[in-house]
């Protein structure tokens, strides 16, 4: 079956620029974009807007039904909010997910970031507030409560500066699969040494 990977960037982050074009300057995107041209597998990174969720997941549930109908097995990925993102996704569609550093609890994280008034990676002006981290509770409470299996696959660098990777650990060790790396940072330093480990989720 054809093989098709949605790919969601962080928060306050990007994975086009404004021509559309993929961050040269994100090396996991170069990499999977790479590893993605050698299997023949479609690599969609679209650039996402965490101030309203809902949207974003009724936008990617539409991008995955697209898929669908074409044939494809679609697979969430991505990065800090795109880990929690993928996480939701693949709850709501029974897909499997791939969890880069993920969020955990949005509406605690994010609050840190109140008062943001631009995306640094584009240079755009937009506007974060309470609220924004307030509407994170609904679906971590979603996924709390949710019974059904969810196919996870978490890659963690243990030496996240922004999220405690031991608590995710925690959380998930008995419901995901996990790949640690020592060292590392938030962005994601080992996605080379991961590929063998997505390329085995991707093809299972």
């Amino acid at each position: 079956m054809k093989k098709a990977i949605i790919y969601l960037h962080g928060f306050n982050s990007a994975s086009l620029d404004l021509n559309g074009n993929l961050l040269q300057s994100k090396q996991k995107l170069v990499v999977m974009q790479d590893f993605c041209q050698q299997k023949d597998i479609v690599f969609f990174s679209p650039n996402v807007d965490y101030r309203d969720f809902q949207s974003l997941v009724e936008d990617m549930l539409f991008e995955w039904n697209q898929f669908l109908d074409q044939g494809y097995q679609v697979l969430f990925m991505g990065s800090s909010m795109g880990g929690f993102a993928s996480e939701y996704l693949a709850m709501k569609t029974g897909s499997k997910a791939i969890m880069i550093n993920p969020a955990i609890t949005p509406s605690e994280l994010l609050t840190q970031f109140i008062g943001v008034t631009e995306n640094t990676e584009l240079g755009l002006s937009y506007d974060w507030q309470q609220a924004h981290c307030e509407q994170y509770l609904l679906y971590q409470q979603h996924l709390e409560n949710n019974t059904q299996a969810i196919d996870r696959t978490i890659l963690l660098d243990m030496a996240d500066e922004l999220i405690d990777s031991q608590q995710t650990v925690l959380k998930y060790q008995s419901k995901a699969k996990l790949l640690t790396f020592e060292g590392g940072s938030h962005s994601f330093e080992h996605i080379k040494q991961a590929l063998p480990t997505i390329e085995q989720v991707i093809f299972a």
